[in-house]
């Protein structure tokens, strides 16, 4: 079976799954994220062990997880600073278990594990507690923005894309490719009549939103890999590499659609 054929499957397997968990909200919608969260920290934190660091790896994923708890059972309430200042502190603390050596990337690496997978991939949990009642149709326009931003950019840049958007951290991306992903970005759009208390323009940036976070996702995660050495994440889904791979964009348009909701609505 070919590359893309394999692709193609997994996608057809896989989308309607996630679609189903988002549009559920609750208990599935945390399972989700759950699952997210723990496949996204491990494997970032054994790329970090197969470029010859030593991060607190098991510390670092269960302090992920109960950042990602916390938030589901009481939010970002008055109490998370200071659940915040505690996972740092335990995170820094079980890292000195490795010694002195490259101490302070070890450290920083295990707090990655825990604030960039764990923290930002609770955003979807944020999203949902602000928003209430629109919580299950706005959570499938945003992942249908998410894919649908980065099918067009990789459309885009493949069939018109020529000035490089980074060349020294992803080669692939192209500017004509981030515009186009920015237009498929628009595309959920047609799913406004579902959500009578966003207008058009209201929801419109939120989906422009969504489409440079993700695509700002896909660089960072990028320049990670690049820094660490490798090209993909320990493969889950065949086809599409890990998890960090196939949900970098969600790291960063998740947290981005939560700041615009509580900037714009409160």
């Amino acid at each position: 079976m070919s590359e893309l054929s394999r692709r193609v499957l997994s996608a057809i397997v896989f989308v309607p799954i996630v679609a189903g968990l988002v549009y559920a909200g609750g208990w599935a919608l945390f399972g989700l994220v759950v699952l997210v969260v723990v496949r996204g920290a491990w494997e970032l934190l054994i790329l970090a062990e197969a470029a010859g660091y030593r991060p607190a790896r098991h510390v670092g994923v269960a302090l992920a997880v109960a950042l990602c708890v916390y938030l589901q059972r009481f939010g970002a309430d008055r109490w998370f600073p200071l659940a915040q200042m505690t996972a740092v502190l335990v995170a820094l603390l079980a890292t000195l278990r490795h010694g002195v050596n490259r101490y302070s990337a070890n450290a920083l690496l295990t707090l990655g594990g825990m604030m960039y997978v764990g923290l930002l991939g609770s955003a979807p949990l944020l999203l949902a507690r602000q928003v209430g009642d629109d919580a299950s149709w706005l959570m499938i326009a945003i992942f249908t923005c998410i894919w649908l931003t980065d099918t067009f950019a990789y459309g885009g840049g493949r069939l018109w894309g020529q000035r490089r958007l980074a060349p020294s951290i992803s080669p692939g991306k192209t500017v004509v490719g981030f515009v186009c992903g920015l237009v498929g970005a628009l595309v959920p759009l047609l799913l406004i009549s579902r959500l009578p208390s966003w207008s058009v323009l209201e929801l419109g940036g939120l989906l422009l939103v969504v489409g440079i976070g993700g695509q700002l996702g896909d660089l960072v995660e990028s320049a990670i890999k690049r820094d660490l050495g490798v090209k993909d994440a320990p493969t889950l889904i065949p086809g599409h590499g890990g998890m960090l791979d196939r949900f970098d964009s969600y790291f960063f348009a998740f947290p981005l659609a939560y700041i615009y909701s509580v900037t714009l609505r409160g």
